[in-house]
């Protein structure tokens, strides 16, 4: 009984406490012709990683132990010296039991548009 009981415990704290939140990589791209810098997605205690990012190119953050938020904020510094941060939706944009990447795509107006790419069509 007392080895069930334990078994039992343990399960529940795997359960609770010991799994992954959610299975998402965060992914932050340059869209546009222009190289950004400090570019990175916050929400929480998230801050993903990102930095300078070319035209084209791309910095992913795999796996953050944080739960899929209501809002992020996207921030990055454009080639003339300006700081950008915008508040984008993507709670609201994520299928349920979604597995995959979440990218947040800065583009030369400065718009950041959210795309969602479960993981079978992720092309490796």
């Amino acid at each position: 009984m007392k080895l069930l009981l334990t078994t039992g415990v343990l399960f529940g704290v795997l359960l609770i406490g010991g799994c992954r939140v959610e299975d998402y990589n965060v992914i932050i791209k340059n869209v546009g012709k222009r190289t950004i810098d400090d570019a990175h997605v916050i929400y929480g205690e998230f801050r993903s990683i990102g930095g300078i990012l070319p035209s084209g190119i791309y910095a992913g953050h795999g796996h953050p132990e944080y739960p899929i938020p209501e809002k992020a904020t996207v921030e990055w510094r454009t080639e003339d010296g300006q700081m950008h941060r915008k508040d984008v939706d993507v709670k609201k944009l994520i299928p349920k039991r979604f597995r995959g990447d979440i990218q947040f795509e800065i583009a030369d107006d400065n718009t950041v548009t959210v795309r969602v790419i479960p993981r079978e069509d992720l092309k490796l």
